[in-house]
């Protein structure tokens, strides 16, 4: 669906047809991002393994001469399903296995300066840590989950990035937010917990920090040697 549908979908089941509206058109197009984007990590809809902007992750020469383990994520990356490490002028993969610092402390004590071919890495919500300091220069490339790279604001015409078998629950999404508001003419917090039921029934519950935390650090542990 188109922005415009999407928009008009919403005031027909808001009945809130008539201008002035009780939620304007910006609030509206403002909830249906926010709904992409909480679909998008609730049913980890975006998978990425092939935009270099998002994907690769260089570590230059500099990098190298200063020890750099810790590396910044593109903004829209929220959970890393594999990572290499492709040393330059090589063909060869490296297998970056994904940890936490506990398992990286009971494995490889003085991993923080100990100087190699990376071979572990730790997720943090924005950043990429390695488990050395990289001995050379090289590209890290990974595979993830993403949330929407733009958001639908420009042009009526714009869609939605998830597919349009997903577009209706976006509004159920919109209606939870317009009857949530405190003292609007929409305020209802029975028909708000009916329309995030839904929500929730389609794509799921929203992991919240701690629950990405735990899952990060429940990965599959691997010791291998350096």
């Amino acid at each position: 669906m188109e922005l415009s549908q999407l928009v008009a979908q919403y005031r027909a089941d808001a009945d809130d047809l008539v201008a002035p509206y009780l939620s304007s058109t910006v609030l509206v197009r403002g909830w249906i991002n926010e709904a992409e984007e909480e679909a998008a990590v609730r049913g980890r809809l975006l998978f990425e393994s092939s935009n270099a902007d998002i994907c690769q992750i260089v570590v230059d020469a500099a990098a190298v001469t200063a020890g750099t383990r810790v590396y910044t994520l593109h903004e829209s990356v929220f959970h890393i399903t594999r990572a290499v490490f492709i040393p330059d002028g090589s063909t060869t993969e490296h297998e970056l296995h994904l940890t936490d610092r506990a398992e990286q402390d009971r494995a490889y004590p003085g991993w923080r300066s100990r100087v190699d071919i990376p071979r572990q890495a730790i997720q943090d919500d924005t950043k990429l840590e390695l488990g050395c300091k990289p001995s050379v220069a090289g590209v890290i490339h990974i595979e993830c989950y993403r949330t929407p790279l733009v958001l639908i604001e420009d042009s009526a015409t714009e869609t939605p990035e998830i597919h349009r078998s997903h577009h209706r629950h976006l509004i159920q999404r919109g209606l939870h937010r317009a009857y949530s508001r405190p003292g609007s003419e929409l305020d209802d917090p029975s028909r708000a917990a009916r329309e995030e039921a839904l929500v929730t029934e389609h794509f799921g519950i929203r992991p919240n920090a701690q629950n990405r935390r735990n899952l990060e650090a429940n990965r599959q542990h691997h010791n291998r040697a350096w």
